[in-house]
């Protein structure tokens, strides 16, 4: 989740205008880049979770690389993979609830149809494609980079075949980020 933190915020530089290259183009181009490495990043995050069963199941994961088919193995061997956004409400000193966000955040459908544009931005374009050289994001990579953090800001995941779950803030106020593992026993 550091990754994806640094990631984060060298897309918020690039759309503030704080990055350049010098070039709209290009910084189109890194913008994509960051976008993609964020993606690969949270699928290797769900393959990690549930490594032991992934590899049991697929063996040769190690040369996985495109996200989409790796969200869909990851599925066909623990369904409950994706992270699932919370939004935290303090309910006491020390105490926090967390409600299931509903909106706003990257969803799975979200999550294959941005990796696919953004492989697209950022390799060259095949000059016998036919129609016009433009990649369609549907929305501005600062919205992309928002629906990202909702996503992750405070997440949970299920573990593989364990009751446990973590919760895990993307970025604490160390900028870090924290992982609390919650037990059926202690709420």
């Amino acid at each position: 989740m550091d990754q994806v933190n640094r990631r984060l915020r060298i897309l918020e530089g690039l759309y503030r205008g704080h990055v350049t290259t010098g070039d709209a183009s290009a910084d189109s181009e890194f913008a994509c880049l960051q976008l993609r490495k964020t993606l690969e990043q949270v699928a290797f995050a769900a393959l990690a979770a549930s490594r032991a069963a992934y590899a049991q199941k697929r063996p040769q994961f190690a040369g996985d690389w495109r996200a989409k088919a790796i969200l869909e193995h990851v599925e066909a061997v623990h369904p409950d993979f994706y992270p699932l956004p919370l939004v935290p409400q303090q309910v006491g000193p020390g105490r926090w609830h967390f409600e299931v966000r509903t909106e706003g955040f990257l969803t799975r459908d979200d999550f294959v149809f941005l990796y696919d544009a953004c492989s697209g931005a950022i390799h060259d374009w095949n000059p016998f494609k036919p129609g016009p050289r433009v990649v369609e994001l549907r929305r501005p990579i600062a919205e992309w980079a928002d629906r990202i953090e909702k996503l992750l800001a405070f997440h949970r995941i299920r573990l593989f075949d364990q009751d446990d779950v973590l919760v895990i803030e993307l970025r604490d106020t160390a900028g870090k980020a924290h992982v609390l593992t919650v037990s059926p026993q202690n709420g």
